[in-house]
C-alpha cells in the first residue's frame, strides 16, 4: 500500500512539470545529409556545364588505387537502410571521388545522393557535380524485390531531382609545379 501511495504522489507530481509540455525538436531519422564537401585552397569556384570524360571512366585502363570505406550505415530500426559511403579511384589519366549517400525507407522512400569529384592528370581544376535521385516508393515498386534492395543498381531508376556541376580552379604554384 505505501508502494501505491508514493507512485500515486510521484506521478502528479510528474503531471505538474513543465517538462513534460516540452516537444522534442523534430529531427530527421534516416540521418539524410545535405554534405557535397568542402573547398579550401580554390582560387575560384563556379558553376558550369562541363562534365567528366563519360568514356575515360568507362574505358578498362589499369587501376593505380581504388579504396571504398563505408562512413556509416543503420538500418533505421528494421525500417530501410541509410548508408554513406566514399570511394576513391586513381588512374594513370584522372581521379575519380564518390561520395554517396544512399536512404531506403521501406514502403516509403528512395533517395541516392551523389558527390562526384573528377580531375585529370593534366589540370588545375576539380570538377564537382552533386546529384540527388528521389521517388517515393509507389514510383519504383514494379521494378521488383531483388532491384529495389540493390542499393547501386536502384539509383538509376530514381529520377533526378538535383543536379549541379561546379569548377573549381587552383592557383599553381610555380615553385612546386613539379
Amino acid at each position: 500500500k505505501q508502494w501505491y501511495q508514493r507512485r500515486v504522489r510521484g506521478q502528479e507530481k510528474r503531471r505538474d512539470s513543465q517538462h513534460l509540455n516540452n516537444t522534442v525538436k523534430p529531427f530527421d531519422w534516416t540521418f539524410k545529409t545535405a554534405y557535397r564537401g568542402s573547398v579550401s585552397g580554390a582560387h575560384s569556384c563556379s558553376e558550369t556545364q562541363e562534365e567528366p570524360d563519360r568514356e575515360k571512366l568507362l574505358r578498362r585502363d589499369q587501376i593505380l588505387f581504388s579504396t571504398e570505406l563505408v562512413l556509416f550505415e543503420d538500418e533505421l530500426a528494421d525500417n530501410g537502410c541509410s548508408k554513406l559511403v566514399v570511394k576513391c579511384r586513381v588512374m594513370p589519366s584522372f581521379v575519380l571521388i564518390l561520395l554517396r549517400q544512399y536512404v531506403r525507407v521501406d514502403r516509403v522512400m528512395y533517395r541516392v545522393q551523389e558527390t562526384r569529384l573528377y580531375a585529370e592528370k593534366t589540370w588545375n581544376h576539380v570538377l564537382r557535380e552533386v546529384t540527388v535521385r528521389e521517388a517515393g516508393y509507389h514510383q519504383v515498386q514494379d521494378l521488383g524485390h531483388s532491384l529495389l534492395f540493390d542499393e547501386w543498381a536502384i539509383g538509376q531508376y530514381l529520377p533526378v531531382t538535383e543536379c549541379q556541376r561546379e569548377r573549381l580552379d587552383f592557383r599553381l604554384d610555380p615553385d612546386n609545379s613539379g
